[in-house]
Protein backbone atom coordinates (compact mmCIF):
# COMPACT_ATOMS: atom_id res chain seq x y z
CA UNK A 1 0.00 0.00 0.00
CA UNK A 2 1.53 3.71 -0.64
CA UNK A 3 1.87 5.82 1.82
CA UNK A 4 0.77 9.81 1.42
CA UNK A 5 4.04 11.84 1.86
CA UNK A 6 2.34 14.75 1.49
CA UNK A 7 -0.86 16.81 -0.74
CA UNK A 8 -1.66 19.96 -1.91
CA UNK A 9 -4.90 21.89 -3.19
CA UNK A 10 -4.97 24.40 -5.99
CA UNK A 11 -7.95 26.55 -7.64
CA UNK A 12 -7.95 28.98 -10.57
CA UNK A 13 -10.60 30.25 -12.45
CA UNK A 14 -10.30 31.72 -15.68
CA UNK A 15 -12.26 33.97 -18.46
CA UNK A 16 -13.33 32.24 -21.38
CA UNK A 17 -13.75 35.10 -23.46
CA UNK A 18 -9.43 34.88 -23.00
CA UNK A 19 -10.29 31.81 -25.28
CA UNK A 20 -13.15 32.88 -27.62
CA UNK A 21 -10.92 34.09 -30.50
CA UNK A 22 -7.91 31.88 -30.13
CA UNK A 23 -7.19 29.56 -33.44
CA UNK A 24 -4.23 27.45 -34.58
CA UNK A 25 -3.57 30.12 -37.39
CA UNK A 26 -2.84 33.89 -35.55
CA UNK A 27 -2.38 32.04 -31.86
CA UNK A 28 -0.29 29.12 -32.93
CA UNK A 29 2.77 30.03 -30.66
CA UNK A 30 0.47 30.24 -27.70
CA UNK A 31 -1.69 27.62 -28.20
CA UNK A 32 1.23 25.23 -28.71
CA UNK A 33 3.21 26.67 -25.77
CA UNK A 34 0.74 25.25 -23.31
CA UNK A 35 -1.23 22.56 -24.78
CA UNK A 36 -0.41 19.05 -25.93
CA UNK A 37 -1.75 18.34 -29.72
CA UNK A 38 -4.18 16.14 -28.15
CA UNK A 39 -5.57 18.64 -26.11
CA UNK A 40 -5.70 21.15 -28.96
CA UNK A 41 -7.52 18.23 -31.01
CA UNK A 42 -9.91 17.81 -28.43
CA UNK A 43 -10.86 21.26 -27.43
CA UNK A 44 -11.16 22.61 -31.34
CA UNK A 45 -13.17 19.57 -32.39
CA UNK A 46 -15.89 21.11 -29.78
CA UNK A 47 -18.06 23.81 -31.40
CA UNK A 48 -17.51 26.13 -28.06
CA UNK A 49 -13.56 25.26 -28.46
CA UNK A 50 -13.24 28.39 -25.67
CA UNK A 51 -14.56 26.72 -22.70
CA UNK A 52 -12.98 23.57 -23.32
CA UNK A 53 -9.62 25.78 -23.13
CA UNK A 54 -10.42 27.71 -20.53
CA UNK A 55 -11.08 24.54 -18.47
CA UNK A 56 -7.87 22.96 -19.62
CA UNK A 57 -5.66 26.34 -18.59
CA UNK A 58 -7.18 26.78 -15.51
CA UNK A 59 -7.00 23.20 -14.66
CA UNK A 60 -3.16 23.76 -15.48
CA UNK A 61 -3.04 26.60 -13.32
CA UNK A 62 -4.54 24.89 -10.34
CA UNK A 63 -2.06 21.70 -10.36
CA UNK A 64 0.85 24.15 -10.99
CA UNK A 65 -0.17 26.45 -7.65
CA UNK A 66 -1.03 23.22 -5.90
CA UNK A 67 2.88 22.23 -6.60
CA UNK A 68 4.14 25.15 -5.81
CA UNK A 69 2.66 24.68 -2.76
CA UNK A 70 4.23 21.95 -2.03
CA UNK A 71 7.77 23.52 -2.49
CA UNK A 72 8.31 21.91 -6.15
CA UNK A 73 9.80 23.24 -8.97
CA UNK A 74 7.85 24.70 -11.68
CA UNK A 75 6.82 22.68 -14.72
CA UNK A 76 6.41 23.51 -18.04
CA UNK A 77 2.37 23.37 -19.29
CA UNK A 78 3.01 20.97 -21.38
CA UNK A 79 4.40 18.06 -19.34
CA UNK A 80 0.72 18.50 -17.51
CA UNK A 81 -2.10 16.76 -20.00
CA UNK A 82 -5.73 16.84 -19.25
CA UNK A 83 -7.81 14.47 -20.87
CA UNK A 84 -11.46 13.14 -20.35
CA UNK A 85 -11.93 9.55 -19.39
CA UNK A 86 -14.26 7.39 -21.11
CA UNK A 87 -17.14 8.87 -18.40
CA UNK A 88 -15.65 12.29 -19.26
CA UNK A 89 -13.89 12.29 -16.02
CA UNK A 90 -10.96 14.80 -16.43
CA UNK A 91 -8.01 12.93 -15.88
CA UNK A 92 -4.47 14.89 -15.57
CA UNK A 93 -1.26 13.51 -16.11
CA UNK A 94 2.44 15.03 -15.51
CA UNK A 95 4.81 13.92 -18.20
CA UNK A 96 7.89 14.57 -16.06
CA UNK A 97 10.43 11.72 -14.43
CA UNK A 98 10.87 14.28 -11.96
CA UNK A 99 7.10 14.51 -10.23
CA UNK A 100 6.07 10.30 -11.13
CA UNK A 101 5.63 10.11 -7.88
CA UNK A 102 3.08 12.09 -7.80
CA UNK A 103 -0.71 11.73 -8.20
CA UNK A 104 -3.17 14.39 -9.63
CA UNK A 105 -7.13 14.44 -9.26
CA UNK A 106 -8.54 17.19 -10.83
CA UNK A 107 -12.41 18.58 -11.45
CA UNK A 108 -12.90 21.10 -14.08
CA UNK A 109 -16.23 23.20 -14.75
CA UNK A 110 -17.39 25.63 -16.71
CA UNK A 111 -20.58 28.19 -16.95
CA UNK A 112 -21.57 31.51 -18.60
CA UNK A 113 -17.88 33.08 -19.23
CA UNK A 114 -16.23 31.73 -16.39
CA UNK A 115 -14.03 28.33 -16.00
CA UNK A 116 -12.70 26.76 -12.88
CA UNK A 117 -10.93 24.20 -11.80
CA UNK A 118 -9.97 22.53 -8.41
CA UNK A 119 -6.78 20.27 -8.47
CA UNK A 120 -5.47 17.84 -5.55
CA UNK A 121 -2.07 16.68 -6.03
CA UNK A 122 -0.79 13.95 -3.83
CA UNK A 123 2.98 12.77 -3.03
CA UNK A 124 2.98 9.32 -2.13
CA UNK A 125 6.26 7.05 -1.05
Amino acid sequence: MMEIKNFAIGTDIESIGRFRKLNHTDHDIFLNKVFTKNELDYCFSKEVHASCLAARYAGKEAIVKALSSMGKASLDYKALEIFNNEKGVPIATINDIDFRNLQVHLSLSHCGDKAIAFAVVIEVD
